[in-house]
């Protein structure tokens, strides 16, 4: 038998190498293809994390981590929606219309031929999907996403729990519930009752073993979206201390809940996050699933009140990416860059999806299972009239900003050459300028956009970026 699935994920491999789809017998107790959980943490830069050098210990993410790949260069967007559309889609903005939390298209991403939900293709290649957690985009339908199975953080009539705000009087939309204790959950379209002491992110990890032991039988994709660690909001909270990181459960030693809680803050979230995500390899590992599981773990956006939103340097999209598990080659800490659009079309070959890659993105899942890669030269990010460009050297930030990043272990390392007169200067932001053609500014005035922009543009945050370019460009 494990020779029989060496052989399967080697023909598996060679077809994602070559970048062309193979048939495989989906649905078969043999099918080499692997499971796939992508995991989505909501607010939290890479550089808080112990894995990239940070001071949140995190040691179940370092764990995936040696196990596999740490992508040292991982993008996001600067905002949640954004990010959540080009993730979804595989496309940057510009094809997706999500330009910023305040700039959206009039015909939401699945619902737009133009566009093949992440889920929804998993679906078409044969795989068993699952959603958990967060729906930013869209109300509480999920057959649109290509969910078979879901737990989504909503509003149910007969939830009984609190709400976080006064905006949504119908308790509609995100805030109607709690994320956390006594959440508002919908299961596959019903409510579900919970009390004071139930913990949201732990019904949704409960949730996906379940789905994940009941699909032993044929290949399966799970996209947890937990709000771990976004901060919740209470009103009656007096000023700036509405808006809270919250109580997480607290774990003895042997990971079990004590009925104490732990005080929110950015650390304690993330330490729990980190907890489940040892409880679900655990689980995988005793239904025997592990093997054939790869996980990726990534973030929306930066950390809230410091990077999220900013354009500065890459601060604000800069996230956690690491991806390790079953048949992931270790490579360790990785010079590859890569970008949210990059997840589609690596999910897609995995899946040996057999349709149009129609994505902005590349593939790394050849990279992913241990075979020749050929890495991206650049990646990219935009958001209002903001564009990021990155190779393995050189950074052009959302303001215009050029820096040196030979060498830097981090951020504040990065060096602004942005006023140099230096000839290799120079010839790098030249050809950065290059790239810059071949990703347009947005066209406010596009039809599926142009009422949002003009709504964004009037708004009190709607101003747009001044965008700093050097002398000799113009």
């Amino acid at each position: 038998m494990k020779h029989c699935q060496a052989l399967g994920l080697g023909l598996l491999a060679a077809a994602c190498l070559q970048n062309s789809p193979a048939v495989f017998g989906a649905g078969s107790g043999g099918d080499p293809r692997p499971n796939i959980v992508l995991i989505l943490a909501d607010d939290v830069s890479a550089g808080e994390l112990s894995p990239y050098g940070g001071a949140i210990a995190m040691p179940n993410l370092q764990k995936l981590a040696d196990d596999g790949i740490l992508f040292k260069q991982g993008w996001s967007t600067p905002l949640c929606s954004p990010s959540r559309a080009m993730l979804m889609t595989g496309k940057y903005p510009r094809q997706t219309g999500y330009w910023e939390n305040a700039v959206s298209p009039s015909v939401l991403f699945e619902h737009d031929p133009r566009h093949l939900p992440l889920l929804k293709m998993m679906q078409e290649a044969g795989y068993a999907t699952c959603m958990a957690g967060k729906k930013h985009l869209g109300d509480a339908e999920l057959a649109s996403y290509g969910a078979d199975d879901w737990l989504l953080a909503r509003y149910w009539d007969g939830y009984d729990g609190p709400k976080q705000n006064s905006w949504t009087p119908d308790r509609s939309g995100m805030y109607g519930i709690s994320w956390y204790w006594h959440p508002g959950l919908i299961r596959n379209g019903k409510g579900v009752p919970t009390r004071p002491d139930d913990f949201g992110p732990d019904l949704e990890l409960e949730h996906i073993l379940k789905f994940s032991a009941a699909n032993k039988g044929r290949p399966w994709m799970v996209h947890w979206a937990t709000n771990l660690p976004h901060a919740a909001h209470d009103e009656t909270r007096p000023g700036p201390q509405q808006w809270y990181y919250t109580d997480v459960p607290e774990v003895d030693a042997s990971g079990k809940r004590t009925g104490g809680r732990v005080d929110g803050s950015l650390k304690s979230t993330m330490q729990y996050l980190d907890h489940l995500l040892g409880q679900l390899r655990d689980g995988l590992a005793k239904e025997g699933l592990a093997d054939n599981t790869i996980i990726i773990f990534t973030a929306d956006n930066g950390t809230a009140n410091t990077d999220k939103g900013t354009y500065r340097r890459d601060d604000a999209i800069r996230v956690p990416f690491v991806a390790g598990g079953g048949p992931v080659k270790p490579r360790g800490p990785s010079d590859v860059l890569v970008d949210f659009t990059d997840l589609w079309p690596t999910c897609a070959r995995l899946a040996a999806y057999q349709g149009a890659m129609n994505t902005d993105g590349h593939s790394f899942a050849a990279y992913l299972l241990g075979g020749p890669f050929t890495p991206r030269e650049i990646i990219r990010m935009a958001m209002n009239n903001a564009r990021w460009i990155r190779d393995r050297d050189w950074l052009l930030d959302g303001t215009g900003r050029f820096y040196d990043t030979r060498g830097a272990a981090n951020r504040d390392e990065y060096r602004d050459v942005s006023t140099s007169d230096d000839p290799e200067v120079v010839a790098a932001r030249r050809r950065f300028e290059t790239y810059l053609r071949d990703f347009p500014l947005p066209d406010e005035k596009e039809p599926n956009t142009a009422a949002s922009w003009k709504a964004f543009r009037a708004s009190p945050a709607g101003a747009p970026v001044e965008v700093f370019r050097p002398a000799y460009l113009e």
